[in-house]
């Protein structure tokens, strides 16, 4: 594959699907679990700073599209949010230099924030980040 972001074609075994699975449920719950009280800033830096694993590497748009279609699974809907930190962290266990970032709606309707990943200044999602004006940025 020449870019980082392209989709790969061949289907992943169902050994890799469980051990993503299982990444991913531990990643979200270290980010729902996680002390309300510390600043989101630290948090993230801490949920960032992690060894890159020995696990297979994933491409990272398969890997966001994991992440959302596992944390769908069950009675919950994460936020933007959970979605995001939970690909961060994942991102950042494979050593891919990712970045969080949060912003508000270019079309000022309303000022719901959102929460998506960008690695090489490219959007990962979850969508609809580039339509957002940057806020903060943690990576």
């Amino acid at each position: 594959m020449d870019n980082a972001m392209d989709a790969p074609t061949t289907p992943l075994p169902m050994t890799t699907k469980l051990r993503i699975a299982a990444r991913v449920w531990l990643s979200f719950l270290r980010v729902v679990l996680r002390d309300p009280r510390e600043p989101l800033p630290q948090f993230v830096a801490r949920l960032g700073r992690v060894a890159p694993q020995r696990t297979e590497r994933i491409a990272p748009i398969r890997l966001k599209g994991a992440v959302l279609r596992i944390l769908r699974l069950g009675p919950w809907r994460p936020t933007c949010l959970a979605n995001a930190l939970v690909l961060y962290r994942l991102l950042h266990e494979q050593g891919d230099p990712a970045e969080l970032v949060i912003g508000l709606p270019l079309a000022a309707r309303d000022h719901q924030a959102h929460a998506w990943v960008e690695l090489d200044g490219q959007d990962l999602g979850p969508f609809p980040g580039r339509q957002h004006s940057a806020l903060a940025r943690f990576s």
